[in-house]
This record gives C-alpha cells, structure tokens and sequence, in this order.
C-alpha cells in the first residue's frame, strides 16, 4: 500500500448506482454529465405511505369549518367546529358530521372565525 498523493492516472468511473432506504439513484456520466438518469422508488404496490399526523392543537384555537352539503345550488350551508389539528382536518378521508360529498368552502383556525363565519353564511 503505498501512501502519500495518489498516482496522475486514476480514473474515475463513469457508471455508478446510489442505494438508499427508500430509494435508487442511476448516474452515467455519458448520458447525464449534471446528475443522476433514473430514479426508482422502492414502493410496494400494498404498503402504505400515509404519514401519521398529529391530531393535537395548535394551542387553543379550534379549526373551523363550512361546507356545502353537496355540489347543488340549492345545498344547506353548514358550520363545523374542530379541535383537532389542521392538517389532520384536511387529510381525513372522513369527518364525523361531514358527508362525503361536501365542498369545503373556507377552512380557517381560530375562535374568531365562528363569529364571522356566522353572521357571512346566516348560520345559527
């Protein structure tokens, strides 16, 4: 082994593959001299990608919520008060009180906006 600066004729490679936990990246310095060619997902078709998120508040202040019960015109507007998280509001495939085939108007935190919110849609 010989030690010190390494000797003027070295090559680099020119082909080289990157493994991660979750992902492959491909590098061939022919076809993409800037980065990598191709990315391949180590996705399976039956696993679940959905991240846990947190369902706690940001402070005190409720997520509140109005919706058309449907896409008519004629639909019921409706008020619905949350103290859960926002993102988790907006994730959920399914919201107690809330059919599934409502139009979410506006989505805002704060006691406020129940107040406002109120008196905009002539809510009770």
């Amino acid at each position: 082994m010989s030690r010190g600066r390494p000797s003027e004729n070295v090559e680099k490679p020119k082909q080289w593959t990157l493994d991660t936990e979750d992902m492959i990246y491909k590098y061939d310095v022919d076809k993409n001299p800037n980065g990598c060619y191709s990315v391949e997902s180590k996705f399976k078709a039956g696993e679940k990608l959905k991240p846990d998120i947190d369902q706690r508040m940001y402070g005190k202040n409720p997520v509140v919520m109005v919706f058309k019960t449907s896409n008519r015109s004629n639909a019921k507007t409706k008020i619905k008060i949350f103290n859960k998280n926002v993102d988790y509001v907006i994730s959920a495939k399914k919201l107690p009180g809330v059919p599934e085939k409502a139009e979410i108007i506006e989505l805002a935190v704060g006691k406020s906006f129940i107040d406002k919110y109120k008196q905009k849609y002539n809510l009770i």
